[in-house]
């Protein structure tokens, strides 16, 4: 088998980021031959190689059966991560799923997207303010904060832009205003930790600065409960503030499967 890795782009973004530039640089000089395909292109330049990296795959939710297809052409064994972790991460009713088993998450749930609805959502999870996202997006796309009494003006600008049927109500952490910590992972171990120079939504071809730092507490392991669960990941990225109105260290949660 070739020695060639191909990183993953889309047709929106095609072109690799900076920081996919100095990774293919890396994998260049310790001799592989790296290319990069949008995946939703040809399928030509994934076959064979010795290795997919999905990287910048940002138009995934526009398109979501193709993009499903598109993993399931790939050579699980050979791809990072592997595809049955990426699909079930494509829909966020993955959070829900994590916060069941006991992964320390802001209260969240699920429901169609109805103002009545949000509503009922926020009584039974007892807020007063949260924020809704499209089960399935990307880029910040329909995100709202909604407050009770405002479900319906909050669900006006989600429909101005998304057509999701489903939304995600959660709590909503005054903290993340200040700012977010973002803490990577390689193989279950903590390799480094980031902090975007400003708050925005960003991905793609609108990508943010960050800075490395250390990150807080001890990163210590927490089991998680029983039940169907995907492959482990091969790089994890965990983000949120540092600590909630509550006093509680939110990251880095150190939640991993075992």
């Amino acid at each position: 088998m070739c020695d060639r890795i191909v990183l993953t782009t889309c047709r929106a973004w095609p072109e690799l980021s900076p920081s996919d530039r100095c990774l293919a640089d890396a994998l260049d000089q310790r001799g592989f031959q790296v290319e990069s395909a949008p995946w939703n292109g040809p399928f030509e330049p994934f076959d064979g190689a010795r290795a997919v990296v999905i990287r910048s795959t940002w138009d995934y939710h526009q398109t979501l059966d193709d993009y499903r297809a598109w993993l399931d052409r790939l050579e699980p064994t050979r791809v990072f991560n592997a595809p049955d972790l990426v699909r079930w991460n494509l829909d966020k009713a993955y959070l829900t799923d994590l916060a069941e088993r006991g992964a320390p998450l802001p209260a969240c749930t699920i429901v169609e997207a109805d103002a009545a609805l949000v509503a009922g959502a926020l009584a039974r999870l007892s807020l007063r303010e949260a924020v809704i996202k499209p089960t399935v997006g990307a880029s910040g796309v329909g995100v709202e904060r909604v407050a009770c009494g405002r479900e319906a003006e909050a669900l006006a600008r989600f429909h101005a832009v998304t057509r999701s049927p489903r939304l995600l109500v959660q709590e909503f952490i005054p903290e993340v205003t200040a700012g977010e910590i973002a803490g990577v992972f390689f193989g279950g171990t903590f390799s480094h930790g980031l902090r975007p120079e400003r708050s925005v939504r960003a991905h793609g071809g609108r990508g943010q600065r960050a800075r490395a730092r250390a990150p807080p507490g001890s990163g210590r392991e927490r089991p998680l409960r029983g039940g169907a669960r995907p492959p482990p990941p091969r790089g994890l990225t965990v983000g949120g503030p540092e600590t909630d109105h509550r006093g509680n260290v939110r990251f880095p949660g150190g939640t991993r499967w075992r």
